[in-house]
């Protein structure tokens, strides 16, 4: 079986491989990052099983090659692989062995394609043996090429000695650098192999990479949502105690309208929408755009802000109470003020507060458009350094840097809107030993930085 991948962004070409070297063991897989660079792919191997095709490419559109490739294999199936919508181009109407599949996709939307055409093609059979050999394979085959360019899969490598031999040739962890391609291509190795088991893990998180990139890239095109106008006053309140630059601010708006932008059309998030939209409590509004605010700038004075971080930060943000209604948050804000934790198993009410963490990461976790590590940051966001926090009371050092600026910055802001008259230096400055721990200590000493501690 043999199969074309046409995309212009490298990583949707790099998961459609992958996703397919999965479960397709024994398919050759051909790439091309432009539409005329696909065309001669097919020209060169006429013999092509299937094409999977991006729309939006430039100098030859999807459309373009859809039309070149009908003049000479006019039953050759085509994938439309995009967000556009077939009906808009008039290429495509009443097409034959013409098919879509709109991003993002599941793994079962494009294993279930596959299957199809290769039934249309009379061989069902050959599928059905196939599948049956796949369901006992171990280890799948990845191309170097395909390893340089994702540099890190974090998984053991292995070289094939025969049918039933894996070497291991590359340990987890282990960059794959041009220096080791290079050492395998002159001993003319062109794939090495990954155990199926530890890849799968990997492969959740590239994807929720690839497709949450997609979507951020795509809503930043949109309209912007006004996110900030009607919390003007309380915004120059909190510039003025915390010291937030006009940079910070600014990006903090443009991205928290971006992540509004993607959560839009998620009926998972319809009620987190409908708050937003009407702000019809404005206490969970404004601390959610405050705490966006907090998070940039101190990720800024981290020097960590790379876009993916903040977006990560942006979601944590908007999400980590999405499954509390404005009475639970309210109770949230109490126990916050009163720290009384460790009696939230005793009530209903304590129960759904001490499982809206996890909650709420079980939501961020299965959705395809939201950076991975998002999960993390909020089923983490009540822990402490002590050790007490919850739901699950981890040790500091297992809680994640992210989370450990997140749940600092949470608190900073608590503190200001429990009482806006404390002198938040005097109470920072007191919890120089609470914070001493890592991961909190650099997020501390920022903190102190902010508010002029020296």
């Amino acid at each position: 079986m043999k199969i074309l991948l046409i995309d212009d962004e490298p990583d949707v070409v790099d998961l459609l491989q992958m996703l397919i070297s999965m479960e397709y063991a024994d398919a050759t897989v051909f790439t091309a990052v432009s539409g005329q660079e696909g065309l001669q792919k097919v020209y060169e191997n006429p013999d092509m099983n299937m094409v999977f095709c991006d729309y939006n490419m430039p100098q030859i559109n999807g459309g373009g090659v859809f039309v070149e490739l009908r003049k000479k294999f006019p039953r050759l199936d085509f994938i439309l692989v995009s967000s556009e919508n077939p009906k808009s181009h008039p290429e495509f109407n009443d097409a034959k062995y013409f098919h879509h599949i709109e991003k993002p996709f599941s793994d079962s939307t494009l294993y279930g394609m596959i299957k199809k055409i290769m039934t249309s093609l009379d061989q069902k059979s050959a599928m059905t043996s196939q599948e049956v050999t796949r369901e006992h394979t171990e280890y799948i085959p990845l191309e170097i090429e395909l390893l340089h360019r994702l540099n890190n899969i974090n998984c053991s490598l292995y070289l094939k000695i025969s049918d039933n031999k894996f070497v291991k040739v590359i340990h987890p962890g282990t960059s794959f650098t041009s220096e080791e391609m290079e050492r395998f291509q002159k001993k003319e190795v062109e794939t090495l192999f990954v155990d199926k088991k530890e890849f799968v893990n990997f492969m959740k998180e590239y994807k929720k990479n690839v497709f949450s990139k997609m979507a951020w890239d795509l809503a930043k095109t949109q309209d912007k949502v006004d996110v900030l106008s009607e919390n003007m006053s309380l915004l120059k309140k909190m510039t003025d105690v915390f010291g937030w630059s006009e940079e910070a601010i600014k990006e903090a708006q443009e991205n928290i309208s971006t992540a509004i932008n993607v959560l839009k059309n998620e009926s998972s998030f319809e009620k987190l929408n409908e708050l937003l939209k009407t702000k019809k409590n404005l206490k969970l509004v404004s601390h959610t755009f405050v705490l966006t605010i907090m998070l940039t700038e101190v990720i800024k004075r981290l020097g960590w802000d790379s876009h993916k971080t903040i977006e990560k930060l942006t979601f944590a943000s908007l999400l980590h109470d999405v499954t509390l209604n404005e009475d639970l948050f309210a109770d949230k804000q109490t126990m916050y003020i009163n720290n009384d934790f460790l009696s939230l198993k005793s009530t209903l009410v304590g129960s759904k507060l001490f499982s809206h963490p996890i909650d709420a990461a079980n939501l961020t976790l299965n959705w395809s458009l939201c950076p991975p590590d998002v999960d993390v940051i909020i089923r983490q966001h009540h822990e402490r350094p002590d050790g007490l926090g919850f739901p699950m009371e981890l040790a500091p050092f297992k809680i994640s840097p992210l989370s450990a600026v997140f749940i600092v910055c949470e608190d900073l802001i608590y503190q200001h809107f429990v009482d806006p008259d404390l002198n938040l230096s005097e109470y920072f400055s007191s919890k120089k030993d609470y914070y001493g721990r890592e991961p909190f200590r650099p997020v501390f000493n920022v903190v102190m930085e902010m508010l002029k501690i020296k």
